[in-house]
């Protein structure tokens, strides 16, 4: 391949953004499943342009040479493709490089050089660009990478170099991938971090720092927002403290460890172990609480049905994708959920009300969720707080339980800033809080929590939520609440019951 081509491509790929219109959406960054189709495909792409190089007797050492380059890097997937796409530097570098990279090459290939302009290999390659990755894809795998720097208090050139966390990954991030990002950065007003790392790595040289001044006398408005807020750096720490780097496995501090046999007569049989995390608010940790056929079959029900998981707009009761929260999930059970389906269900239903000695009367819908490459869910309350037509006819969400369905390989614990706990992923476990105290009913302001971002693998949870109303008689309120009035909620009640 002569200078001046490499010159030319390299200048196509780095300055083209392509935004693909109307097609429809893929969960790249989310979904495994969906960036292995994507690693598919990208092979197929391949294949063609070596198949068009062939025929181009005069760009063909410039097409392939393109080939090689894609190539070097695809050949670390062959045989352990689950591998690869549990890196995170290469699930940027996939969806980047299918994003930037192809759309140039297409262009090039397109050139009159007395073949037929319609040629087989750019039909098929025209085909296949259809359902690439689009830019939200690129800013949201972008994002996921500084969601992982940010939380996990790690150097930029580090990451760029493979070393995430104290894990070394095999590979890096190429100078083009870090331009994306750093462009991505530059779009959310992060300059800083652009700059550095654009400018501060002798990777870049001179080329570095001009591009990174370039973007910046020239950056557009920002479009994207990375969550900055008063507990972030509180949020992070407890990241950390679970991190590689920081505790080789370790557990969440925990004031005592027994046996429970006092919420329901079966205990008295089959004791659950538990941890108690806090007393006040109430946090537990159960163990061994889910079998593996029985995560296996939660798996089996939602993997066909996941879908990019949305947060509630409880003023106009309203679901919204947002960037708070990014994971695929399914609400269960479905509308056509076999029987025996259900009746596991129903059983993981009883568990929890044995677990708990709450009343599981109105049976709320369970949440199975499946966290990717930088998964993360901000801090947040699981109670609403506001007047809705379901929530004054079941009352809020008196308390959350969070099932661990696997475990995860880097990252994604969940944590209580207010609290300083942070609790790792444990298979089986189940990890059960108050999310209003048990004897006013005002609301448990310090259960506020989060998922830590994911740094390789994926995360399953199962969530079920448990409704205030039903607990009225088994915890009638002993000290009036301080900041809640219920008159309203208690009178819509007892009206809907006796209709």
């Amino acid at each position: 391949m002569t200078s001046a081509l490499l010159l030319k491509v390299s200048i196509i790929c780095i300055s083209i953004l392509i935004i693909m219109g109307t097609v429809s959406h893929k969960n790249y960054i989310t979904s495994k499943e969906k960036r292995m189709q994507l690693l598919e495909k990208d092979r197929q792409l391949i294949i063609l342009l070596n198949s068009y190089a062939v025929e181009l007797q005069d760009k063909i050492d410039t097409l392939r040479g393109v080939a090689k380059a894609f190539r070097e890097r695809l050949y670390e997937a062959n045989g352990r493709e689950e591998e690869y796409l549990s890196n995170p530097l290469k699930n940027l570098f996939l969806v980047r490089q299918m994003h930037e990279d192809w759309d140039p090459v297409e262009k090039f290939m397109q050139q009159t050089v007395g073949q037929d302009y319609n040629s087989v290999q750019i039909k098929s390659i025209e085909k296949l660009h259809q359902d690439i990755p689009s830019q939200d894809d690129l800013n949201e795998a972008s994002q996921a990478i500084f969601q992982i720097i940010h939380a996990y208090d790690l150097e930029p050139k580090d990451v760029a170099r493979g070393l995430v966390d104290g894990v070394q990954y095999s590979g890096n991030l190429s100078a083009k991938d870090c331009i994306a990002m750093g462009r991505y950065s530059l779009k959310t007003g992060n300059v800083s971090s652009a700059l550095e790392m654009l400018t501060k790595d002798s990777m870049f040289g001179e080329t570095g720092k001009a591009v990174a001044w370039h973007f910046y006398d020239n950056a557009p408005p920002p479009r994207t927002h990375l969550v900055s807020t008063e507990w972030k750096e509180s949020f992070n720490h407890l990241c950390r403290s679970v991190s590689r780097r920081q505790s080789k496995g370790s557990k969440p501090m925990r004031l005592h460890c027994r046996y429970n046999t006092t919420t329901a007569p079966f205990l008295k049989l089959a004791p659950f172990r538990m941890e108690e995390l806090s007393l006040s608010p109430y946090i537990v940790l159960y163990h061994n609480v889910l079998s593996d056929g029985e995560i296996e079959k939660l798996e089996r029900m939602s993997e066909l049905f996941l879908k990019r998981s949305t947060v509630i707009n409880v003023k106009n009761n309203t679901r919204h994708v947002s960037p708070t929260r990014t994971a695929d999930g399914v609400w269960l059970p479905l509308p056509h959920t076999k029987l025996d389906d259900r009746m596991l269900l129903s059983r993981i239903s009883l568990r929890i009300g044995d677990l708990t000695g709450l009343d599981m009367t109105h049976g709320r819908a369970m949440q199975f969720l499946k966290y990717g490459f930088g998964g993360h869910f901000v801090p947040h309350h699981d109670y609403f707080n506001s007047k809705t037509p379901l929530l004054e006819a079941v009352g809020d969400r008196f308390a959350t339980v969070l099932f661990y369905l696997n475990n995860v390989a880097h990252g994604g614990a969940t944590a209580f800033p207010k609290l300083n706990i942070a609790v790792p992923t444990q298979k089986g476990s189940a990890l059960f809080w108050h999310n209003i105290d048990g004897q006013s009913y005002d609301y448990e302001d310090l259960t506020f929590h989060g998922a830590c971002p994911l740094i390789s693998g994926t995360k399953m949870v199962l969530t079920r939520w448990i409704d205030e109303l039903d607990q009225m008689f088994l915890l009638p309120a002993v000290i009036p609440p301080r900041s809640r009035n219920f008159s309203s909620i208690l009178r819509n009640s007892v009206l809907q019951n006796y209709k």
